[in-house]
């Protein structure tokens, strides 16, 4: 019976030492992450894979993996759906939220802890862009996008390394 007692706190402080293990490595691969993340934004090259589009009006949608946002040092490339209302455009709707431009303001912040805010300032040939985008240290993302002709919309997304 003795030595089935000592069996068991054996296998228990086992399993105590393996989830603390698992803790631990989680909690590096988090720093890691938040490492590669603040990296990424302070060279300005990241992109973010964006699966949520939630319009000003009408319900939010789910995303294929074809939507993204990029940053590359001075461009933003930007291949985002659009639904809202749009005022002034070209005959067919225009490029909306499809272009590659250059960028003329960015503004990065970081926010308490874990977040950081960026605001991107770019311009086509159709209308003037502001870009608030949200990053957390795990790698997801929120984007609100507001300009003069187009109803504000906004997307959510993760990082990609």
């Amino acid at each position: 019976m003795k030595k089935f007692l000592v069996s068991i706190v054996c296998m228990a402080g086992v399993a105590l030492l393996a989830a603390c293990g698992t803790t631990l490595g989680s909690a590096e691969a988090s720093a890691e992450r938040a490492a590669a993340v603040k990296q990424a934004l302070a060279d300005r090259n990241f992109k973010i894979d964006v699966n949520f589009m939630y319009p000003m009006r009408g319900s939010s949608r789910n995303l294929t993996s074809e939507y993204s946002l990029e940053v590359r040092n001075d461009s933003l490339f930007s291949h985002l759906p659009y639904m809202g209302e749009a005022r002034n455009l070209p005959y067919g709707g225009g490029v909306g939220l499809n272009f590659d431009e250059h960028i003329s303001s960015y503004v990065q912040q970081q926010q308490k802890g874990d977040e950081y805010l960026i605001e991107i300032g770019v311009k086509n040939t159709e209308d003037v862009y502001v870009y608030t985008i949200r990053v957390f240290d795990n790698g997801r993302s929120s984007i609100d996008v507001r300009s003069r002709l187009r109803d504000p919309i906004s997307y959510s997304g993760e990082l990609n390394f």
